[in-house]
């Protein structure tokens, strides 16, 4: 019976000391899920400010990409002729406009561009 007592009492203490151990091994890890559910949140609500603000920021450059169509549009049509090469520039302008997604007049001012003569009408002297 002795050695029922013994074995009960060892049983008890083994079961406290695993349970111990389990308690120190397991407050740490749970403690260190949580610290990485937080940096894990915290990268995903930072991920959600830059992409936010890198559409503002598009926003803003399809903008002036079309205040420059328009100014470019204005000057050159005025003036009657446009060189090859700003026609080139606007061009790629206006592409880069459209894959952000807009369209607006600049089609017409892309066409209009396009259509001028490359260099300056000779005028003819008058007497």
């Amino acid at each position: 019976m002795d050695w029922i007592n013994n074995a009960g009492a060892l049983a008890g203490s083994i079961s406290a000391i695993i349970a111990l151990i389990a308690a120190l091994l397991f407050k740490p890890l749970k403690r260190m899920r949580a610290a990485r559910r937080q940096d894990h949140d915290a990268a995903a609500e930072f991920r959600r400010t830059v992409l936010a603000k890198l559409d503002a920021i598009n926003d803003d450059v399809a903008d002036l990409q079309y205040e420059r169509l328009s100014q470019a549009h204005d000057f050159y049509v005025g003036r009657g002729w446009c060189p090859t090469s700003k026609k080139n520039q606007l061009c790629q302008m206006y592409k880069s406009y459209t894959a952000k997604g807009r369209n607006h007049l600049s089609k017409y001012y892309e066409q209009e561009i396009l259509a001028l003569a490359e260099e300056p009408q000779e005028r003819s002297e008058s007497t």
